[in-house]
């Protein structure tokens, strides 16, 4: 999606460094591992085993699931170990009172995958903790005796878009009310939200020797215990890489020699572009496609390209926002590029070009919008369009979308004239009726973008 790209966070604590320091015995009292589930979880198992030795660890390494509460987490951190002399370490994994609302499908999924292997206890509890952030308890979940089962589930898809920003498909929503009646005739529930005791604890400090490790996706920066958690001791980022601002893309070099790790292989740079561009940034994945790749070259020691065409598939997302991105901040050289990459790796050009006219309109629209109220005059101050231009669209169309959004699109749409913008219209649907009738999808493609891209700014036809 257009705007995906975040700058990375200044440098700060590595794994490294935290493994380092618990070597030493002088751990801090709390870890917070964030950025990527999967490798959050890798991190903070190893630091865990590094910090417990293995003969103490079924007595003094506690771990918890993502339906702990802040006052469980709380309780496990004053209560002492049964090796007095021994270091006690409790590892809460993915706790849902942390989660930022971009990462709650996911964490919805993993329970919903939970729920399908047999793990129905972990699965409803991760569930229950999910909706209690949305204020919605078990008997919400699940219809009342005579309620309509299709009208409660298309109520019960609305309501879960409301709270977590996405609806679940039907397998999803039965998940839900399966879960929801199982919790019920348990009578579990979810553990009240309050941080009040976690909060205490992290004020008194620690017991000596107790050291709280968290391994967690993305977590709500914003939220204070998020910060006190930092504030006592390391906050880690374990995330992949990107490069790039318009057309930001993954660096897995790292990531998988990590993975790679204690297995004898390396992976050469071939390979290292064909994962990128076959698997993307999902870490999970990777590890598994990995596993595969040293079992599938034997005694050979280094993983090619050749090696990765033959075992892995695509999972990545098309990058058909990067085509986006660079034709709004008008970069020829990075929309060809996207055109250039998707192609090879087996995507639609109609696709392509479908994404290039959405585009296109929308950028036509914001440029109407502001000219309808302001005439031909830019404005260079996101202040001055709020108070001019937003207050023309309508509250349909706003919905609960920021002004941001829409301030950015009309920005990039000043970087065109109208006349060429209108062009462009017309050049992608003679594109769109060429590629139809079967000539060059690739070169339909690349006649649309130098004519839309191309020109120099004494070049371009008035707004």
């Amino acid at each position: 999606m257009a705007g995906s790209f975040r700058p990375p966070r200044p440098a700060g604590p590595t794994l490294e460094a935290c493994l380092a320091e618990a070597s030493a015995g002088s751990p801090a009292a709390v870890y917070l591992f964030d950025g990527d589930a999967f490798l959050a979880q890798r991190a903070g198992r190893e630091l865990a085993f590094a910090l417990v030795k293995e003969q103490e660890r079924s007595l003094n390494l506690v771990e918890l699931d993502a339906a702990a509460s802040p006052a469980e987490v709380a309780n496990e951190l004053v209560t002492r170990g049964l090796f007095s002399s021994g270091r006690k370490v409790v590892l809460l994994q993915e706790p849902a009172f942390l989660t930022s609302k971009e990462d709650v499908e996911e964490s919805f999924e993993e329970a919903r995958i939970q729920w399908g292997v047999g793990r129905q206890r972990e699965a409803a509890r991760r569930l229950l903790a999910l909706c209690a952030k949305a204020g919605l308890g078990a008997p919400d979940l699940r219809p009342a005796p005579g309620d309509d089962p299709g009208k409660f589930k298309a109520a019960l898809g609305k309501a879960l878009k409301r709270e977590f920003g996405f609806a679940p498909g039907e397998d999803g929503l039965a998940f839900v009310v399966a879960a929801a009646g199982y919790a019920i005739e348990r009578e579990m529930k979810a553990a009240k939200d309050d941080s009040g005791a976690l909060d205490a604890a992290l004020e008194r400090g620690l017991p000596p020797g107790h050291v709280l490790v968290i391994a967690a996706g993305k977590v709500d920066g914003k939220l204070p215990l998020v910060k006190k958690l930092a504030a006592a001791g390391r906050r880690v980022e374990v995330a992949i890489p990107r490069e790039g601002t318009f057309d930001a893309h993954v660096v897995l070099g790292p990531v998988i020699q990590t993975l790679l790790a204690g297995t004898g292989r390396k992976a050469d740079a071939g390979a290292v572009e064909r994962l990128e561009a076959l698997v993307g940034g999902d870490a999970r994945t990777l590890a598994s496609e990995l596993q595969k790749l040293v079992a599938f070259v034997g005694d050979r020691t280094v993983i090619g390209a050749d090696d990765v065409e033959e075992v892995v598939t695509r999972t990545a997302e098309d990058p058909f926002f990067a085509l986006g991105n660079a034709v709004e901040a008008r970069d020829l050289p990075a929309a060809l590029s996207v055109v250039d990459r998707t192609v090879a790796d087996g995507g639609s050009p109609h696709m392509l070009l479908a994404t290039l006219a959405g585009t296109v309109r929308r950028l036509v629209v914001e440029k109407e919008r502001a000219r309808v109220v302001v005439g031909d005059r830019v404005l260079r101050s996101s202040r001055d369009w709020e108070a001019q231009v937003f207050p023309s669209i309508p509250p349909k169309e706003v919905g609960k979308k920021k002004p941001y959004g829409f301030w950015m699109k009309y920005q990039a749409s000043t970087r065109f004239g109208r006349g060429e913008l209108l062009d462009g219209l017309v050049t992608l649907h003679e594109a769109d009726v060429a590629m139809k009738s079967g000539q060059d999808a690739r070169m339909q493609l690349e006649r649309v973008l130098l004519g839309l891209l191309a020109s120099t700014g004494s070049e371009r036809r008035p707004a």
